[in-house]
């Protein structure tokens, strides 16, 4: 409990603190609302009571009615400030105001450390729960936290204070017969409180489930998909059937614990039919006048419980979203890339992976087992093998997205991350088999590859020359200012292949030295694909060009092949070399040689 109590006020130094630094005043001015709306409970006491106790009075000649006024005008001003300043300031201004203050302050943290985190944490499903929660409950947790709870406990503490001390003016241990029931019951419900957020963080997996399947029922491209095999009704009833199975999952809980918290909960609505007949008795024995009487019983049956129980909610009710809450410093705290110091960017290039091992956090098989791999400046090769041998994942690791358990990949005989995030993103231009399509203009698609050069507009020219993507950029109505795709009114979609010109685009801006092809033709037949495999190992003269596939379209074009097998390369040497050698790769081109025998590649066939 103690370590509850510390983290609680942890939680709350940071969030208070975070708007404090935005806005002091509103901070400040949310505190003395909370007091002033705390003083409002014991002062109604006191109005009421000379309200009803000098009504009497005056009904029997002993008050005029001049004397009465001021509790009138008191009596009016207590009914109409607290819906004022609860429900304009606190909840109309202070609310909206401390979400914008956060969502601008904690997204755009998360949004800079999206930039350092290290890419694997987004193919690991413990690091993914610690990134959504952060993202989509992290922020409305905070809004309950502030200013609803804080609100809340500072006017019910005040307010619990004022009442007690009117009942300890009658009877001292009046205190008790409230005190002691608050307390049981506080303890009781706290305790299970905080058990039902372990209960809850079994189901992020199953929202996970049907909340994606969700977001793919909605979006154009899979909605095309649904539509033209009619698949819709068996995916929508897949989702109901996630959803329903993760309401079972909760209900089975709410029911097992069903009993106890009605016991709990109502312990307290015992003690206030208790204390209004302890009241009462003090009335009919004459320790009580009528307007007190009247007063304190309304106060107990409305407003002191509910004011006890609320001085303690963030205790109570806070556990829930502090751990929400808690997901944004723990995204915080995730392993970042690391930066190394060398700045410079080389202009020739020669890159080595040196038995080089690799598996993917949370599994146990080894992708790359002891790779040994050596590409010149300027060379062109070829890095071939069946789909899952660990092509694509040499490219993450030479992208710096992944670190090799064992082993290193050097860059001019230095070690990979000895290099910035910056130089690297300088030396490697990327083109990836899933290429983003952003809904931007053609301008920021392609300067995305280079952002320095966004306002560079001989360096997008040149980049949109060398991709071939010129000639049908400059057919588009706005030319480079064109918005692309339809997420937006006036965007232009691209067909498949304009759209790979852009991202071969994206990959040339900047001129980089080291291009990469990552299986981005694999949606092109065999044919398109080795001739715009030709066409790029043209574009990239005086560039070193790494071809990934697992299609033979590129091997008779490049200086070298490198065959991956079982986690490490098993062939290497010209297309003829390896041919002549009758292994892996002369029974992979022969069996995929059918593919090209027609057009511009047949010449290739041997």
């Amino acid at each position: 409990m103690k370590s509850k109590i510390k983290e609680l006020f942890a939680a709350y130094k940071d969030l208070i603190g975070e708007i404090y630094r935005e806005k002091p005043f509103m901070v400040i001015m949310t505190f003395l609302a909370a007091i002033l709306l705390g003083l409002f409970t014991p002062l109604s006491v006191y109005v009421n009571s000379h309200i009803f106790n000098d009504g009497i009075a005056i009904a029997r000649g002993e008050m005029t009615f001049d004397q009465y006024i001021p509790f009138l005008i008191l009596f009016v001003l207590l009914t109409i400030l607290p819906p004022i300043i609860g429900w304009v300031f606190i909840y109309g201004y202070v609310e909206p105001r401390s979400l914008l203050v956060l969502r601008t302050s904690m997204r755009g943290r998360m949004l800079q450390k999206i930039k350092k985190m290290k890419y694997e944490h987004f193919e690991n499903e413990e690091s993914m729960e610690i990134i959504d929660k952060a993202y989509h409950r992290a922020e409305n947790s905070a809004r309950h936290m502030f200013p609803m709870y804080v609100v809340n406990a500072i006017s019910s503490l005040v307010a619990s204070l004022g009442s007690l001390w009117y009942l300890y003016s009658v009877k001292w241990w009046l205190l008790l017969t409230v005190l002691i029931p608050f307390i049981l019951e506080t303890y009781l419900t706290t305790k299970t409180n905080y058990n039902i957020y372990d209960e809850l963080e079994t189901y992020w997996q199953k929202e996970r489930r049907y909340w994606i399947l969700g977001i793919f029922l909605r979006s154009r491209e899979y909605l095309r998909e649904n539509k033209t095999f009619q698949a819709a009704d068996y995916l929508i009833d897949t989702y109901r059937k996630r959803l329903n199975s993760r309401n079972r999952e909760y209900e089975k809980y709410y029911f097992k614990h069903l009993k106890s918290n009605f016991t709990k909960y109502y312990i307290t609505d015992l003690a206030i039919i208790l204390n209004v007949i302890i009241l009462l008795v003090l009335f009919i024995k004459g320790e009580l006048n009528i307007g007190l009487f009247i007063s304190l019983s309304q106060l107990i049956f409305r407003d002191l419980f509910g004011d006890l129980m609320g001085s303690v909610w963030p205790i109570r009710w806070s556990g829930h979203h502090i751990n929400f809450f808690n997901y944004f410093n723990k995204y915080l705290a995730l392993a970042e890339d690391e930066d190394g110091e060398l700045g410079d960017i080389p202009e020739k290039v020669s890159i080595e992976f040196k038995d080089v091992w690799f598996k993917y956090p949370g599994t146990e098989r080894y992708v790359l087992k002891g790779l040994n791999l050596l590409i010149n400046d300027q060379e062109k090769i070829s890095i071939v093998g069946e789909n899952g041998e660990g092509k694509s994942t040499m490219v993450k690791l030479l992208l710096g997205l992944f670190t090799p358990d064992r082993g290193q990949i050097l860059i001019n005989g230095v070690p990979l991350f000895n290099y910035s995030a910056r130089a690297r993103s300088k030396i490697f231009g990327p083109i990836f088999q899933d290429f983003f399509r952003y809904s931007i203009t053609v301008r920021e698609n392609v300067a995305i590859g280079d952002i320095d050069y966004l306002e560079d507009k001989e360096k997008l020219e040149q980049a949109l020359r060398q991709a071939r993507a010129d000639e049908f950029v400059n057919e588009l109505s706005d030319k480079e200012e064109t918005l692309l795709g339809r997420d937006f009114d006036g965007g232009r979609d691209l067909s498949g292949g304009q759209w790979q010109r852009i991202a071969i685009a994206r990959a040339f801006m900047g001129d980089k030295p080291v291009l990469i092809l990552d299986e981005p033709t694999s949606q092109l037949d065999p044919v398109a694909e080795s001739n715009l495999y030709s066409e790029f190992a043209e574009m990239a003269k005086n560039k070193t060009a790494i071809f990934i596939t697992h299609r033979l379209a590129s091997t008779m074009i490049t200086d070298k092949i490198y065959v991956i097998s079982e986690g490490k390369v098993q062939e290497s040497g010209t297309h003829e070399e390896l041919m002549q050698a009758g292994g892996l790769y002369a029974q992979m081109f022969e069996a995929q040689k059918q593919w090209y025998q027609k057009g511009e590649v047949n010449a290739y066939v041997q």
